[in-house]
């Protein structure tokens, strides 16, 4: 069938608002280069919702990835698989519209899965899980111990030496542990009551919801607070121990080794397949099944693990060791025990030799021997081997509840300058945490799509404009409503470095021919 030919009623809305949005987005946005993109919305849901369109945050985040993708880049896609509503991942119908989009902009694409393939959601299992080394994780007992402040139930600071394991054992050991309900001692007990009110809320939200089922939970929020605090006040309440006993039970099942192998690998010589994919410059979607679960604490992980394979650091950022010899002696050491030996080349010495590669550029090195990636033209080897890589970070304000990870996510770029990050953002919060409010200001600077933002961020992040600027720009806000109250879709556009900052869009119906090009980028199908 000819494009021209195609029944317009005959598309999905889902499919509508990508194509109406796409064109807007090829017409008209700019086409500067950015580090990090914001998208943000007030209310964790679809930006556009009517019987004519269905435009979400992981819509506009396919065009913007198909718009930055380079032919010698990669592109890794984080899509949070929780999403609820009609349409969301969460829902057969709303995944697989997803899907259509995802496979028909990257057909060649690689897919992974993260998460407990245990819910109904079996839709989502099909992929190959994404797993974690343990052995990588042992190795550094300061990035999950990060992890395990920022999940404490209690809000304990943990260090590298309680988070250290060797093993499935160790690692089920500190878990039960630092997430298991607190020993209720007195410096806990000290802590617990000189925690603000409001601070501490979401933290019982969070025990509610991950470590005790709702049936068992007295209530909700902060009346939740006052109850638990009541509760402890008096530990030999029947009640209480039954909390106890239930959190525990589910802290030991939860983490069972069995459970922890679904995200971790102990094996020596695992191998995702992710590095692979990366360095044949395949698109990348990883999706995630961890939202609200005692699972919530390994994406952080999983995220950091990623970035520490592929990232490019510069040397004058590498750690420095002071005693040269015991780095010596510690390659000698590597060499023996592998078993490796060379013949030493006249005028090149030991020191000269480059250290051992990782596996990333191992993997790129293979595949410039087999000729598989020959037609990709790469002008010069500025990251010493690691790709150009954009990450498209869906529903990033879920992870803000891990201070530490969030922050480390959204640094990304500024720590690894071969890395830029997109990350979409709702702002629907009773309490804008100072991660959130960070994350949200540090990702309106360069290149921002605004649909709508808590007033509270707006206020921050116009703090320092000229009055005049503001009053225009809250002009500029008041016309986006009344062009949404007739059903249609607009928002705003920053981009810093340009003659005009902001400008207002607005999402409509484009030309015939407009539709087909988009539509080719499908191989003709709706």
């Amino acid at each position: 069938m000819e494009y021209s030919e195609i029944d317009e009623e005959s598309i999905p809305r889902y499919k509508r608002g990508y194509e109406w949005f796409s064109h807007l987005a090829n017409a008209s946005l700019s086409k500067k280069e950015w580090k990090r993109l914001g998208l943000f919305s007030f209310y964790d849901a679809p930006y556009a919702e009517s019987d004519l369109l269905y435009l979400s945050p992981k819509q506009v985040m396919l065009t913007m990835a198909k718009l930055a993708k380079k032919k010698e880049s990669c592109l890794i896609f984080v899509v949070d698989a929780m999403e609820k509503g009609e349409m969301g991942l969460s829902t057969k119908p709303g995944f697989d519209q997803f899907m259509e989009l995802f496979e028909g902009l990257f057909p060649d694409s690689t897919k992974f899965y993260f998460g407990p393939k245990d819910t109904e959601r079996k839709w989502l299992h099909e992929y190959p899980s994404l797993k974690i080394p343990l052995n990588w994780l042992a190795k550094r007992p300061n990035v999950f111990s990060e992890v395990l402040s920022d999940a404490s139930p209690v809000g304990e600071l943990i260090g590298p030496a309680d988070a250290a394991f060797e093993n499935f054992p160790g690692m089920i050991e500190v878990l039960v542990e630092k997430l298991g309900p607190p020993s209720l001692t007195e410096e806990v007990m000290g802590k617990i009551r000189s925690t603000e009110a409001s601070e501490y809320a979401g933290e019982a939200v969070g025990l509610m919801t991950v470590f005790i089922s709702p049936t068992t939970a007295v209530t909700r929020g902060v009346k939740y607070l006052g109850k638990f605090m009541s509760l402890v006040k008096d530990r030999r309440k029947q009640e209480m121990k039954e909390v106890y006993l239930e959190w525990t039970e589910r802290v030991q099942k939860g983490y069972s080794e069995e459970n922890l192998r679904k995200f971790f690998d102990d094996t020596p010589d695992y191998e995702s397949g992710l590095i692979d994919a990366v360095s044949s410059f395949k698109p990348v979607l990883l999706v995630i099944e961890t939202r609200s679960t005692l699972y919530d604490l390994f994406l952080p992980l999983v995220l950091q693990h990623l970035v520490e394979e592929i990232g490019y650091i510069p040397p004058n950022r590498r750690p420095k060791h002071v005693d040269d010899k015991k780095k010596k002696d510690k390659h000698k050491k590597d060499y023996d025990a592998d078993e490796m030996s060379y013949e030493s080349i006249e005028g090149i010495t030991e020191e000269d030799l480059p250290p051992v590669t990782d596996h990333l550029i191992r993997s790129m090195i293979d595949k410039e021997r087999d000729g598989s990636h020959d037609d990709i033209e790469i002008s010069e080897d500025e990251f010493e081997g690691k790709p150009e890589t954009m990450l498209f970070l869906d529903a990033a304000t879920h992870l803000s509840k891990f201070n530490r990870s969030f922050k480390f996510a959204l640094n990304i770029p500024e720590k690894f300058p071969n890395m830029s990050v997109a990350a979409s953002f709702f702002t629907d919060r009773e309490k804008i945490s100072t991660a959130l409010q960070e994350g949200v200001l540090e990702y309106m600077k360069e290149k921002a799509l605004i649909f709508d933002l808590h007033p509270a961020l707006f206020d921050i992040a116009t703090a320092r404009m000229p009055v005049s600027r503001k009053a225009w720009l809250i002009g500029e806000l008041q016309k986006m409503e009344r062009i949404r109250s007739r059903g249609k879709v607009a928002f705003l556009e920053y981009v810093n470095g340009e003659a005009i900052k902001w400008n207002l869009r607005v999402v409509e119906k484009p030309e015939i021919e407009a539709l087909t090009r988009i539509r080719r980028w499908f191989g003709g199908s709706k």
